[in-house]
């Protein structure tokens, strides 16, 4: 039982290790994207250096609340950073995929309602696709939610 018991223990240890090398890369990676303090500056180059396996669970649920967020409070800054990087699909797909159901609802509607009427007509197709993805996220919640 006591062999069995330390044999236990220390693949456990060992084990640590390997699972907390594979969690920093995530960390580190998505740091900048999980504070809203962040600038869109910032926040857009973190984007699009952000490897894919890093926008899930935890890390997803926090970038997407951020990102949403912050495109609520501060949408002309939002519009700056997308007007200066129409091209990067990278980091459009990723605020796309952060417009979900694990969000407060009242975020989505907030980003919903500026996509309509704050949009420049340079950027109103990406509008187009915000609005499009904020009716499908609030589609989602149960019961669903619509656009006031």
């Amino acid at each position: 039982m006591t062999r069995s018991l330390a044999i236990f223990t220390l693949m456990c240890a060992l084990h640590l290790p390997v699972v907390r090398a594979a969690e920093e890369p995530c960390e580190k990676q998505t740091g900048p994207l999980m504070t809203s303090k962040s600038s869109w500056n910032t926040i857009y180059r973190t984007a699009v250096a952000l490897p894919s396996e890093c926008f899930d669970g935890y890390f997803g649920e926090g970038i997407s609340d951020v990102i949403v967020r912050k495109m609520g409070h501060d949408w002309p800054g939002f519009i700056r950073v997308l007007s200066r990087h129409q091209e990067d699909a990278k980091f459009f797909s990723l605020v796309l995929k952060s417009i979900n159901a694990t969000l407060n609802p009242d975020d989505i509607v907030a980003v919903y309602k500026l996509a309509r009427t704050s949009c420049q007509a340079v950027l109103q197709e990406k509008c187009n696709e915000i609005t499009a993805r904020s009716k499908s996220a609030l589609a989602d919640y149960d019961p669903p939610r619509t656009v006031p």
